[in-house]
């Protein structure tokens, strides 16, 4: 009787999943599941290092300063439309910049219940480096552990680089979740930070710091469509938007209770004070009539589809928290310091990056909006020229290490 009971749990339990609303899901409830599994005492030990960031998130708040990140993105490919073009990429830093900084198009569609605690987070992001590396291989997901094999060389992936100062995307075509049928758009670790670990645990690894994003819901203007049980996922970027904010320590915005297969969550909490109580992820349809928890003190908001962490459509994404945005730049000020603490800079305007700055060896120029060719001089101090480059990419890699020491 043991034995047919487990079974009908079981079974119950995908058949959940299989018929909820949107069955494209992001991997953060893995994450911690598979890793609590692998390592007693990690959602401890995580829960720790969130409560320390939340101790110092307004201070945070008041450092008037904007943090910019490097970014590294890896486009780990198998068949051609995998390998994404410039463009793509270009894109998704576009809308990483527009969403941490308040700047995207859709802002102000927040309703006027949210628009006090809606915030710019003053956090930038531009694009260090991308490397493409070619795999024969299928990242597959499942119940017991995530594709970590696209972040390793050796095992048909691509190797990060320097984690603690970059912060490294990978981009590959994650394989369905097996029997379930779902499909996992992207998945992030989130920061641990303290020293005080579980004997034997140092997961993840350092090397496995970042983001794993679908290769189909990459960027803005990506061609590629994902299609699951007949449900289009309207990819507009904002995936990644998501993502990021795990890798700088948010959660869901309904708490994650239930874990993987949902359930209410109204007792549960996101340790973020602005954002409502929410009993579960919202659908993609963005509903404003939703309120599926009464919030105890008296004021009972709706759920907020709005929210870059909740699961609703990217089309109705369009704000983080003052509350969120305290959380991650205090997690930038600490357990993720050396991303914006590092001296490897960049000058930037609006049309084109350049970086690094200084430079030893490679320089790297980014110029949005690229059309045709583009003619870029280098030259010294007092004017003279030095050298003169026809361009026709969006991202150049120039090898200055036979120029002089000095100010160009």
């Amino acid at each position: 009787m043991k034995f047919i009971y487990t079974f009908i749990i079981v079974f119950y339990a995908f058949v959940l999943v299989a018929q909820r609303p949107s069955t494209v899901v992001c991997g953060y409830d893995m994450v911690l599941d598979i890793n609590e599994k692998k390592y007693p005492g990690y959602l401890s030990i995580l829960n720790q290092s969130f409560e320390e960031a939340q101790r110092y998130s307004q201070n945070a708040t008041l450092r008037n300063e904007i943090f910019r990140i490097p970014v590294v993105i890896h486009i780990v490919w198998r068949n051609e439309e995998e390998n994404l073009a410039d463009s793509i990429i270009q894109s998704q830093i576009q809308v990483l910049n527009d969403a941490f900084r308040l700047q995207n198009s859709n802002r102000d569609e927040i309703r006027d219940i949210f628009k006090d605690v809606q915030g710019d987070a003053e956090i930038e992001f531009y694009l260090k480096d991308v490397k493409r590396v070619k795999t024969n291989v299928n990242f597959s997901v499942s119940l017991f552990g995530l594709p970590d094999e696209v972040k390793q060389q050796n095992d048909g992936g691509s190797d990060a680089v320097d984690t603690e100062k970059h912060l490294n995307i990978w981009v590959c075509k994650i394989q369905p979740i097996p029997f379930i049928g779902g499909q996992v758009l992207g998945y992030a670790y989130p920061p641990l930070g303290l020293a005080n670990w579980p004997d034997g645990a140092a997961a993840p690894s350092k090397e496995l710091e970042g983001v794993v994003i679908d290769f189909r819901v990459f960027g803005s203007n990506n061609p590629n469509k994902l299609t699951v049980q007949g449900f289009t996922h309207e990819a507009l970027g904002r995936t990644t938007v998501h993502e990021v904010g795990h890798y700088l320590g948010l959660r869901h915005i309904w708490g994650d209770g239930g874990g993987l297969f949902g359930g209410d969550s109204c007792g549960e909490d996101d340790g973020i004070a602005d954002t409502p109580n929410q009993g579960a992820q919202s659908g993609t349809e963005c509903d404003p009539t939703l309120n599926t928890c009464d919030d105890a003190e008296g004021i009972d908001l709706p759920d907020m589809f709005e929210n870059y962490m909740d699961y609703s459509g990217e089309a109705c994404q369009n704000t983080f928290t003052k509350g969120q945005i305290g959380h991650m730049r205090s997690v930038l000020m600490n357990q993720r310091k050396l991303l914006v603490n590092s001296k490897d800079v960049s000058i930037n305007s609006d049309q084109i990056i350049i970086f690094p700055n200084p430079v030893s060896d490679k320089l790297t120029v980014n110029i949005s909006d690229m059309e045709g060719e583009v003619t870029l001089e280098i030259r010294d101090m007092s004017g003279s020229l030095i050298s003169t480059n026809i361009v026709t990419n969006q991202i150049t890699e120039f090898d200055v290490s036979s120029i002089s020491a000095g100010m160009y």
